[in-house]
């Protein structure tokens, strides 16, 4: 057991039935991977042999926008992507697959009552060599402390609401190897919101000093440590990482060296570096643009996931006219969603409800949302004269400009067009992304179009309807300011029999939308991604939780030749001079340290310097392979 972390529950101290009950999945979600997928097929990675795995190589990928932190506390974009590979969780529930589990820095979890949960911290999980000034000692049940508490009272957490509403108490043993947690009530997302990228633990010295470093470096107990400097990521693998590969005898994790984010905001860019192998995955626009790739060359693999983001419109129902039910419903009906999906995903997205569609059964059915929020532009116009106003209504709706997310420009112009169509004059309010951003957290619009986090349950989209908002204190939303509406949700929250927490959800959007929506989903695509074939294991099909998983490798015809310490295709002097300051610990980490053990004995020091300057010298022909 010590060497298996991803564990479906009945493995687990948790029967499947409490599990279940404490992450809210309900019964029919069973299927929502199937209802779920695709029409077209990619094609799937080849089993591999464990003979094959190898280390070496750093995994290239773009960023098709800016990170805005590696603090993941505070992040609220691209860089809660990656600080899943830096920092540990206790343990990560998929709500994509909610049979796994990975158990990270808490090797065993038991719940001797619905309201408190117990967590057996792991030994062993010792923290990345670093220049941060952070030991490289065993992570403890004080650094989990340490971490939620700064969640619970740091302005502007991402993950405040749940730390505030539902840790009652919580302490780490005397000894650290026991972490304890108290709700006031049971709470169908604790999994879910324990889990999260937003509420991962970073050592507890990066905590008590400046945390304004935090925004550009990191360093944890996960698989790499690393930085996001003039906007690149580049990530290192962690030398101490705890865990092994069972299938491979126990071979130390990561098997890649590293990871480098490239920025690269335009999609013909990101589709033209694919193909020439500068970075290793691409995100295709639709089903026929990943089908397209994958009938021209026999190099690519690939896979069909939902998306859990979309776009949406939030109001703000403290402004006139959105404190009148009928002008949301007026914009409700103005939409259109079939268009969004044939003009931007040609076909390859469904419309979404309030609550999305990628969270399955939760989502009410389509026949159902085709009724409730009919597209009628008619109606509209209507429900405007209705409310005592003239037409065209003027609105302000803000939004990023000029932004490199793809979603927004490309969602824009629809919207812009339909909200005239039925009887909406937009005065359009264009912002950089960073001034949109303090703005729609501080709920300071009238309307705002947004691209939202991964939602992978209902509970964040029903809370942008409460009148507290989805990060509580009325951040990004001050809901519907409805007394009825908000015990709702907040009742909601804490039924964990499966059903009827699908029949609670399902109620509560029909209730929603009488009252009038102040947030609107608008659709969810499809994702497809391709790799090239030389990129193995890659995880799939885990949502969020797949993003602490470590065991893919990359092939070795991109793994780089012995020597080449710093990966820049050059054997010289400048990688004998790394590995002699990596050595000498100078340096924390090596771009490619696999190739800077030039002679296989496991260790990266001046005799590997030395083959490598008499190589250079004409002394030494060739390097060892």
């Amino acid at each position: 057991m010590a060497n298996r972390y991803w564990r479906s529950p009945q493995q687990a101290r948790l029967s499947r039935r409490q599990v279940l009950a404490a992450a809210g999945a309900g019964a029919a979600a069973a299927g929502v991977l199937a209802a779920t997928r695709g029409g077209s097929l990619l094609r799937a990675p080849t089993a591999t042999a464990a003979s094959e795995k190898g280390y070496g190589g750093r995994f290239q990928v773009s960023l098709p926008f800016q990170i805005d932190t590696l603090d993941p506390h505070t992040s609220v974009a691209l860089g809660s992507t990656y600080v899943p590979r830096i920092y540990n969780t206790l343990v990560a529930q998929s709500q994509v697959d909610p049979d796994t589990i990975f158990f990270d820095l808490a090797q065993t979890m038991e719940r001797p009552d619905e309201n408190t949960w117990v967590f057996g911290i792991r030994p062993g999980v010792k923290i990345a060599p670093n220049n941060m000034d952070v030991p490289q000692r065993n992570m403890d049940a004080h650094d989990a402390y340490e971490s939620f508490e700064r969640v619970r009272t740091l302005d502007f957490a991402t993950g405040a609401a749940f730390a505030r509403d539902w840790i009652e108490s919580h302490e780490a043993s005397a000894d650290g190897r026991t972490y304890t947690i108290r709700t006031p009530q049971p709470y169908a997302w604790f999994l879910q919101r324990l889990g999260s990228p937003f509420t991962t633990i970073p050592p507890r010295e990066l905590l008590r000093g400046d945390t304004n470093r935090m925004r550009t470096a990191a360093v944890g107990g996960g698989p790499f440590a690393g930085s996001y400097l003039n906007g690149h990521l580049s990530l290192n693998r962690n030398q101490n990482y705890y865990r092994t590969d069972p299938n491979n005898s126990d071979a130390q994790l990561p098997y890649l060296d590293g990871m480098d984010g490239i920025p690269i905001f335009d999609r013909n860019s990101r589709r033209n570096a694919f193909l020439l192998q500068q970075i290793y995955q691409y995100t295709a626009r639709d089903s026929v643009e990943a089908d397209q790739l994958l009938n021209q060359a026999n190099v690519y693999q690939g896979a069909v996931e939902p998306v859990f983001t979309f776009i949406s419109v939030t109001m703000n129902v403290k402004r006139p006219p959105f404190d009148d039910p009928r002008i949301r419903k007026a914009m409700m009906h103005a939409i259109n969603r079939q268009q969004y999906i044939d003009l931007i995903y040609a076909g390859d997205a469904r419309a979404n409800g309030l609550v999305h569609w990628p969270t399955g059964a939760y989502a009410l059915p389509d026949e159902e949302l085709e009724e409730l929020q009919a597209f009628n532009p008619e109606l509209s116009r209507t429900l405007i004269q209705d409310a005592g106003f003239e037409l065209p209504l003027e609105i302000n709706v803000m939004f990023p400009a000029n932004s490199t997310i793809e979603e927004h420009s490309s969602h824009l112009p629809i919207f812009l067009q339909q909200m005239e169509d039925a009887g909406f004059e937009v005065r359009q309010d264009p912002m950089d992304f960073i001034t949109w951003l303090v703005n729609y957290t501080n709920t300071d619009y009238d309307c705002s179009l947004a691209l939202n986090q991964i939602y992978e349950t209902p509970e964040t989209p029903l809370d942008f309807q409460h009148s507290n908002g989805p990060a509580g204190d009325g951040l990004f939303s001050h809901g519907l300011q409805d007394e009825a509406i908000d015990a709702a949700i907040d009742a909601a929250k804490a039924v964990t029999d499966p059903q009827a927490l699908v029949d609670a959800i399902h109620q509560l959007q029909r209730d929603i939308y009488e009252a009038g929506p102040t947030f609107l989903p608008i659709v969810s695509p499809f994702s497809r991604t391709l790799y090239w074939n030389f990129v193995k294991n890659i995880p799939q099909g885990l949502g969020s939780a797949g993003l602490f998983q470590s065991d893919w490798w990359l092939g070795p015809e991109v793994r780089g030749p012995s020597g080449d310490a710093n990966c820049d295709d050059d054997i010289d002097a400048i990688d004998a001079s790394l590995i002699l300051q990596q050595s000498a610990g100078l340096l924390p980490a090596l771009a490619c340290p696999t190739n800077a053990d030039v002679n296989h004995d496991g260790q990266v020091d001046a005799r590997d310097a030395a083959l490598i300057l008499q190589h250079n010298a004409g002394l030494l022909p060739e390097l060892p392979s």
